[in-house]
């Protein structure tokens, strides 16, 4: 018989206010075929489900998709070096994050493939309850496939936690994308468009996760159709002010598709302890490893964006970016024109889009991570319709809706007359709306653009198999069936 270890310790799973979701149950092993016979065993193997995709956002946000990417960089603190490890193209098989990432996503697979496995055998649940259960767990299975194929490209495509083959091979890769989208195109079909508690997944979700999928493995005429039809579930719309989207006051506004909750209390996240700067007035902590932004891009927004906003806590405003501040010695630090000296000063400005929790004293703050968002499905379709007509009225009246919520002037069909002229400034628009959100590396992937703008920027170790990250060698040294990447 074969047993599954959960966590010893008792994990508070909250997808949103503390009554809000589940409560996740302390097991050691657990019989499959028992314990998934209630419902209370179901949830609990639910929301560990939940809890176990949450990303390490760290690493994918900012070691995979930032530092190896043209808007962000890192200075100081311990992290400084595996920092540098990403930002000049040096990893290698052994690298521990892929390892961490490898192993954290298969135990999500694998706990969704124990609810899949066994939820028909339940009598307790009515069907319609049952249905939709199993469309949740096939959307986080599907979820964290697709997070694997981003990664590393293909990986074993195990979907049953009662196969023992312990030397799976990669699937294809045609067979690894027509899985990812058949899973979500199933889970679409049975989630409700409301969710039932706050943080779980909807037909938004699985549509607009469907939509990126699309767009990223460039299946245009199906990324525009699938984002066509989350607009067509009139359930979402931009929020404004723009600068306000992420804080803990505007959570679950009607911009966000998908999230992951969190409190600073747990389970929550230490982003902000990185974004401050050096002797930043900050009840929280902060970290010496510093996440910043090139000055070059800030400069790059237009005057008038609200996306470049300033942070100002004392006069109460929200703002997306610290370009200045006066330290806890009392001097004023210009982020943006200071002298940089190199190897002591860290003077580059910083994104604060996810606003500090004023709840928020240890290393840990309550913002929920953003997963899915409507302006993403809008500039997605707007990129998508480009690739399949050129610059067309569409796709210009879907930006001009995400710019005219940032309050910047609106683009005219006039102004780009070939397909490759709307198709950088989309690239450009994505920069502006989207930095520090974990997408940069897809886009640049999609544009052709993330090795050539490496070598641009002096990291002549980039080549095109970096576009890929290896199998982590723990895997390999366990699995002689896998096969390397190429290039590693």
């Amino acid at each position: 018989m074969k047993y599954i270890k959960l966590p010893l310790l008792v994990i508070v799973m909250m997808l949103g206010a503390c009554n809000d979701f589940l409560d996740e149950q302390v097991f050691t092993e657990y019989d499959p075929g028992t314990f998934l016979n209630s419902e209370a065993g179901i949830n609990a193997v639910l929301t560990a489900t939940y809890r176990q995709s949450r990303p390490l956002y760290r690493e994918t946000w900012f070691s995979f998709a930032g530092w190896t990417t043209d808007l962000q960089l890192e200075r100081g603190g311990g992290y400084a070096a595996p920092a540098a490890t990403f930002a000049n193209f040096q990893w290698q098989p052994s690298n521990g994050f892929f390892t961490g990432n490898w192993r954290e996503i298969y135990e999500a697979i694998r706990n969704a493939n124990s609810l899949l496995d066994n939820i028909d055998n339940v009598t307790s649940i009515s069907a319609a309850k049952i249905a939709s259960l199993k469309a949740e767990a096939t959307f986080l299975r599907a979820f964290n496939y697709y997070a694997l194929y981003d990664f590393f490209g293909p990986v074993p495509l195990i979907i049953s936690a009662k196969d023992l083959n312990f030397e799976p091979t990669r699937a294809t890769d045609d067979a690894m994308k027509t899985f990812i989208e058949a899973e979500l195109r199933s889970a679409a079909a049975a989630l409700p468009v409301d969710a039932e508690l706050s943080g779980k997944a909807t037909k938004g979700s699985a549509l607009a996760l469907l939509g990126r999928f699309f767009l990223n493995t460039k299946q245009w005429q199906k990324s525009a159709d699938v984002l066509a039809e989350v607009i067509a579930l009139n359930k979402y719309k931009l929020f404004t002010p723009v600068e306000g989207l992420f804080s803990i006051e505007n959570e679950a506004n009607d911009e966000l598709i998908f999230v992951f909750e969190s409190l600073a209390t747990g389970p929550g996240w230490n982003y902000t302890p990185h974004a401050y700067p050096v002797g930043y007035q900050t009840g929280q902590v902060n970290y010496g490893a510093q996440f910043q932004l090139w000055r070059w891009f800030v400069n790059s927004f237009h005057p008038d964006d609200r996306r470049a906003l300033e942070y100002d806590p004392d006069n109460g405003k929200f703002g997306w970016i610290i370009k200045s501040y006066t330290d806890k010695g009392g001097n004023f630090i210009d982020l943006l024109n200071d002298e940089i000296i190199p190897g002591v000063e860290k003077k580059y400005p910083r994104s604060v889009k996810f606003t500090p929790d004023p709840n928020a004293l240890g290393a840990q703050h309550g913002n929920d991570m953003p997963i899915l968002r409507y302006a993403e499905v809008l500039v997605s379709r707007a990129e998508a319709l480009n690739e399949l007509q050129g610059p067309n009225q569409t796709s210009i009246d879907l930006l001009n809706e995400v710019r005219a919520r940032a309050g910047v002037p609106a683009y005219d069909l006039a102004d780009f007359p070939t397909k490759e002229s709307l198709r950088d400034q989309i690239l450009v628009e994505r920069g502006w709306e989207f930095f520090t959100e974990g997408l940069r590396r897809q886009d640049l992937i999609r544009h052709g653009k993330y090795i050539s703008s490496a070598q641009e920027r002096g990291k002549s170790l980039a080549q095109p198999h970096h576009v890929l990250f290896p199998l982590p060698q723990p895997e390999l040294d366990a699995n002689p069936a896998l096969k390397q990447n190429a290039g590693y």
